[in-house]
């Protein structure tokens, strides 16, 4: 066998396929808080526990929303995408703005929720 033909029977390996850094951006910041807002919304009465409960749950997806805005940022530049970098840093910025008025919003319904269920 020839040297050409060992080097054409060496194993290629397909490259992985990884998720685009646009779909984990929209899991992380949309479905994912959106969903942890569905399964511990209470739809019925609101009690102390259930009260607390949502609020967790808000905080646990903007928090994830957050640090999802941050993971991709630091893909971005580890790829070396310096093209796309500032759009992703621009788009994380309005992320965590955005949420952290959310987390605001959710800490001030939660003391309105347990003022009016005491």
């Amino acid at each position: 066998m020839s040297t050409a033909q060992q080097v054409e029977q060496v194993v290629t390996r397909r490259p992985r396929r990884r998720p685009s850094r646009a779909l984990i951006l929209i899991a992380g910041v949309v479905l994912i808080p959106f969903a942890l807002a569905l399964i511990f919304t209470s739809y019925h009465t609101v009690t102390e526990e259930s009260a607390v409960r949502q609020a967790f749950a808000l905080v646990a997806g903007q928090t994830i929303a957050m640090l999802t805005a941050i993971a991709v940022v630091i893909v971005t530049a580890v790829e070396r995408r310096w093209r796309e970098l500032p759009l992703f840093v621009v788009i994380a910025a309005a992320v965590i703005s955005s949420a952290v008025g959310s987390l605001t919003r959710t800490g001030e319904q939660l003391l309105q929720l347990l003022s009016t269920v005491a």
